[in-house]
């Protein structure tokens, strides 16, 4: 059981490190975009139409892979105040109730995230001229990474106080 434990943490830290690559890339291009829309529309007098919504999509993914990223650190805060005035088993209650209120909450921002991307597949963005599915899809993206990093966490403290 072990073995298939260190296999979850390993997964569970490479998806980590691919989603910090993704932000510092999200972080990257929304700097770079809202640098050219400054220049563009200050320097040239010639602002560019699609930046501002760039900008604002990318601002939507880098919230959600951040938040996703924040539950694989355990960098969410949780009812820790309470934990640490109790005893043993009810740290172990505390811990496991906060999971799974996150669970729930990641499930239905999942699948209504998923309905979402479906009813906006054939909307367009209004400057950029894109499918409205790619800014939506942040919300079921985030979600399916954050219920990831919740099940590896799960297994490894069933296995841990097991």
């Amino acid at each position: 059981m072990s073995n298939i434990v260190q296999l979850l943490n390993k997964f569970d830290q490479v998806l980590a490190k691919g989603e910090a690559a993704a932000l510092i890339l999200i972080v990257s291009v929304m700097t770079l975009v809202v640098f050219l829309q400054v220049v563009f529309r200050y320097v040239l007098d010639r602002p560019l139409d699609w930046s501002e919504e760039m900008a604002r999509y990318l601002f939507v993914w880098l919230s959600v892979l951040g938040a996703a990223l924040g539950v694989q650190k355990g960098g969410h805060f949780g009812l820790d105040f309470f934990r640490r005035m109790m005893p043993g088993p009810g740290k172990r209650f505390i811990r496991i109730l906060v999971d799974f209120l996150m669970a729930v909450v990641v499930l239905v921002i999942l699948f209504q995230g998923i309905t979402l991307v479906q009813m906006t597949s054939q909307q367009e963005s209004p400057a950029m001229s894109i499918s409205m599915a790619w800014a939506y899809a942040s919300l079921p993206a985030g979600a399916g990474l954050m219920a990831v990093h919740l099940l590896v966490a799960l297994i490894k403290d069933t296995v841990k106080e097991g």
